[in-house]
């Protein structure tokens, strides 16, 4: 069984991870078939993820494989990402999120390589991030080591630096996970200008939790 033979809603859902594979590819995020994207099936502990090694302006609704958190494909006809593993743990221990976004994107795979995380320097970070953005510990690509080590790292954030490799975002949905990973690019692209010029000076941690307080209580709808 293919995508395809699902519900219009998965269906809509696998086209979006292609939609969403398209855009990070034409923002320079990945090159080639580089990246993973996951989407949350809605009532069933299952997900879709994009397929291994496919480029992404070429594929169909098909090429999308559809995996259950036991880690066994319920539907597709193509190898899944290698990431699918760090995929799957996150969607299966953070039902907050419905989304995952893994990129290649410059600044933040320059930034992994330091292994260390990237310190609360601009306000907008503790408003999104809620704090500064951890690095997993290293791991070989496509491993369960290096899925379980990135879900850790992710505990208590939206985003994560995978060490010597990228990074990693998620969200209630496509728009919120794509979001987190272009800001955190910017935010590695702006520390290393600030670095350029001198020592970021970064914000306190009682200024990150009184700024988490207020905004909880006053921004947004």
């Amino acid at each position: 069984m293919t995508v395809n033979e699902k519900n219009a809603q998965i269906q809509e859902l696998a086209q979006q991870i292609i939609d969403y594979g398209v855009k990070m590819l034409k923002a320079g995020y990945v090159t080639g078939t580089g990246g993973n994207i996951s989407v949350r099936v809605p009532g069933e502990e299952a997900y879709l993820i994009s397929p291994s090694g496919m480029p992404y302006e070429e594929l169909t609704v098909d090429d999308i494989v559809m995996i259950n958190f036991a880690g066994e494909i319920i539907a597709g006809k193509r190898k899944p990402s290698v990431e699918q593993n760090m995929h799957r743990l996150i969607l299966k221990n953070r039902p907050e999120f419905n989304a995952v976004i893994h990129t290649h994107s410059c600044y933040a795979a320059a930034y992994s390589s330091l292994h260390r995380p990237l310190p609360v320097f601009l306000d907008v970070m503790h408003c999104v991030f809620g704090g500064a953005v951890p690095c997993s510990e290293y791991a070989r690509i496509g491993t369960m080591e290096l899925a379980q080590n990135v879900e850790k790292a992710m505990r208590g954030t939206n985003v994560v630096l995978i060490a010597n490799h990228g990074c990693i975002g998620a969200g209630k949905d496509l728009a919120e996970a794509y979001g987190n990973v272009e800001l955190l690019e910017e935010c590695c692209k702006a520390y290393f200008a600030a670095c350029s010029a001198g020592v970021p000076l970064c914000i306190s941690d009682d200024d990150i939790r009184e700024s988490i307080a207020d905004l909880s209580k006053r921004y947004g709808q």
